[in-house]
Formats: C-alpha cells, structure tokens, sequence
C-alpha cells in the first residue's frame, strides 16, 4: 500500500528548506561583504605602488634645463613663496602622458574645490609656455614637504628646503601628508627619496 505526504509533513519540509536556503544565502553574503575590505585594500596598495613608481620614475630622470628658453629646475619653498605647501618644477626626459621626448612636470598640491583633480597633481607641458594637461596623481594628498641634497665636498651634505640653483641637487626627499587621517595609500606614507646625476 503507497502512502503520500500528509500536509504538516509537507509544510514542515518546506520550512526546513527555507530556513536552509536563507542560511545559505546569508553565509554567501558575509562572503562577499568580506572580499569587498581586501578588494579596496588591494586597489590602494596597487594606486600607491603605481604612484611611487611614476613619480621615482620622472624625478629619476629630471634635468636641469630645456633648451635656451624652457623651464629649469625649481623647487618652491612654501614658507619662502608662500604657498600652502611646497612645489617642484622640473623638466624630465620619463615617459608621461604627453608622449614627447622632454616634458615640464610641475608637482603641488591642489584643494581648491572648483577643480576637477584634487591632491596631488601633475601640470605637464611640453614648453613653458603651453596650456598644461592637468593628471590627478594622489588624491588624498593634502599636503607634500620636498627637501633638496645640497652636495657638500668632503661630506655626506645637508638637506636644504628650497632649491635655486645651475645644478641639480644631489638627491630629493619628497614626503607627503594626508588629506584626511590614515587615508593615503600605505606605500606613500613614507618618504620617496631619489638621487639625481647633478651634472644632467
């Protein structure tokens, strides 16, 4: 004699299930949610990375001038200009946007609310005097502190704040300061230090 389901046996299988399935997908959902920290942590780790390498990359290959009338080598002081923080002018033989043999980089920082890149930016022109293309490179940036290796004959040298001079410096240490607490990238949280070949 075959004998089916009664209904209570019926409704409380679907109940099991039910419950089983809302498990499941919560269980699904503290799985995603918890991928989404080490996802944000990964992509800051990897903008900081690439931040550090462009910058150590066009600062590693500045030169002092650009032929008779181009940008030479400046670094602003802020307390002598004063600017909110200091900034770096300086001519690069790097590859960087424009796709041209020598491009102008000058480096501040920008918190001026109206503009489209905020932090850190990059104003790059091919001469001193065209329109610059404006890069955001670090926009949690709100700060930056650049020092300069004055070369001393016979020793290691001094660190000086601003830099106007024939001749590039022999080194730059160039630190930068968040905008907000903790909030930029760990990999710029510590000084970039970049030694220059002064004769160039």
């Amino acid at each position: 004699m075959t004998r089916g389901f009664t209904l209570m046996e019926v409704l409380i299988g679907l109940t099991v299930a039910a419950l089983a399935l809302t498990a499941g997908f919560a269980t699904l959902g503290f799985l995603s949610d918890s991928d989404e920290p080490v996802d944000v942590a990964s992509a800051l780790a990897l903008r900081g990375a690439t931040s550090r390498n462009l910058l150590t990359e066009w600062l590693g290959e500045a030169r002092y001038r650009v032929g008779r009338r181009g940008e030479t080598f400046q670094g602003l002081d802020a307390e002598v200009y004063g600017t909110a923080t200091d900034e770096l002018i300086f001519p690069t033989t790097a590859s960087t946007p424009l796709g041209v043999g020598i491009a102008v980089v000058h480096l501040y920082i920008d918190d001026d609310n109206s503009t489209p890149e905020q932090g850190l930016v990059a104003a790059l022109t091919e001469l001193a005097t065209d329109e610059p293309r404006v890069v955001e490179l670090v926009p949690e940036a709100g700060s930056m502190e650049i020092s300069y290796l004055l070369p001393v004959e016979g020793t290691v040298g001094e660190w000086v704040s601003g830099w106007i001079s024939n001749r590039l410096p022999g080194a730059i240490r160039l630190t930068l300061g968040p905008s907000r607490v903790d909030s930029l990238p760990p990999l710029l949280r510590h000084p970039l230090l970049v030694p220059l070949e002064a004769t160039r």
